[in-house]
């Protein structure tokens, strides 16, 4: 039987796919769980439809990533945090922070999610960190932790 998926399936095809499966392997699993549609014309038809706006949107998304990629790639974000005299954090600086600072200094909303750092991060120094805007469209932004010079000092008492 032609089927037309409505979704990509691993080891079956993209969305679009017309392929050929068993009867029941249609009838009993693809089309009731709404993952492919009986090949017909007009099935066809609305598929290639979908399948154009999908390919326009798809565009459009990934011109506004690659502009937001040349707007962010290389920015240096510095963050002035409260430190112990070792040079460890008080805190951590967490990928939410990272996108509520870069929304504060370009402007640009991030997903947190989109930002990759494996562990928060909690000592002082420069770290490239990559941003995952859309697929395979990535950035760099080096975020910077340094000390907050206000912070009082110890103060060394010789006796």
């Amino acid at each position: 039987m032609k089927v037309i998926l409505t979704k990509d399936i691993e080891k079956l095809g993209k969305f679009g796919d017309i392929i050929n499966v068993k009867d029941g392997y249609a009838k009993n699993y693809l089309i009731p769980i709404g993952n492919a549609l009986p090949a017909t014309p007009g099935n066809i038809k609305q598929v290639e439809l979908v399948k154009k706006s999908k390919i326009k949107a798809e565009a459009k998304n990934i011109k506004e990533a690659s502009e937001i990629a040349q707007q962010l790639d290389g920015t240096k974000l510095i963050f002035k945090v409260k430190t112990s005299p070792e040079g460890k954090l008080y805190g951590s600086i967490t990928n939410k922070d990272i996108a509520e600072k870069i929304l504060s200094f370009k402007k640009i909303e991030i997903d947190r999610k989109k930002i990759e750092i494996e562990d928060s991060l909690r000592d002082i120094g420069s770290y490239e960190i990559e941003i995952k805007l859309y697929k395979d469209i990535k950035c760099k932004v080096i975020v910077t932790i340094e000390p907050d010079k206000k912070q009082p000092q110890e103060e060394v008492v010789e006796a």
